[in-house]
């Protein structure tokens, strides 16, 4: 009776946790790093997330540089048809609303890891750059803020870098040497995962 009761005193002792040795949010900074790329406006900053305390380039993922608090909810735009502003002003669709916010937030998930992800693109995609170079550069960047796990998390499809006539979904095969040319007008697209919720970046 005595071992079993020690055997079972010993189940009941919980695991410690391993601590995470993955990169931690730092102190809030004030962005200042402007993009490469031409007629993005003045408010626009490749090191925008060092606001929430973010690492720049940006290596804490996107889940745990917010945890415990609300993912920004980004722009929000009213409907354009006047048919449908019942759905700011009726009380039962705002109530509808509250009881989706986990589904909202998994999708602001997504949004935040794209436009970081966007963000730290600019900071490097200029002329001279080889597109296979910049879609690793990117994908690898997306998997690590998203925390890539599976077909839960991830990327939706292989990054899209279409050039001048090619409208889009051009993608570079291992062995191509297409490097980005000064005068080229370039569509990335490409799609973060987050449990199914799926939020596409088109530039």
């Amino acid at each position: 009776e005595g071992e079993g009761g020690e055997g079972a005193a010993k189940k009941k002792k919980k695991k410690k946790k391993k601590a995470s040795t993955g990169p931690k949010p730092g102190p809030v900074g004030t962005p200042s790093k402007k993009p490469h790329s031409r007629l993005l406006g003045e408010e626009a900053f490749t090191d925008y997330y060092v606001k929430y305390g973010q690492t720049d380039p940006p290596t804490v993922p996107v889940e745990d540089l917010f945890r415990g608090r609300e993912y920004p909810k980004g722009e929000i735009t009213p409907h354009p048809l006047e048919s449908n502003t019942y759905r700011e002003t009726d009380a039962e669709k705002r109530a509808h609303d509250r009881m989706m916010s986990d589904i909202y937030a998994k999708v602001r998930h997504a949004s935040e890891v794209h436009r970081e992800v966007r963000s730290y693109a600019q900071s490097f995609i200029k002329p001279g750059i080889k597109l296979t170079d910049m879609c690793q550069m990117l994908e690898n960047k997306n998997r690590e803020l998203v925390k890539e796990d599976g077909l839960l998390r991830g990327i939706g499809f292989p990054t899209g870098c279409s050039i001048n006539h090619v409208a889009a979904h051009y993608t570079p095969n291992p062995g191509d040497d297409t490097v980005l040319q000064y005068d080229d007008v370039m569509k990335v697209d490409r799609m973060a995962t987050t449990e199914s919720k799926k939020n596409t970046w088109g530039h």
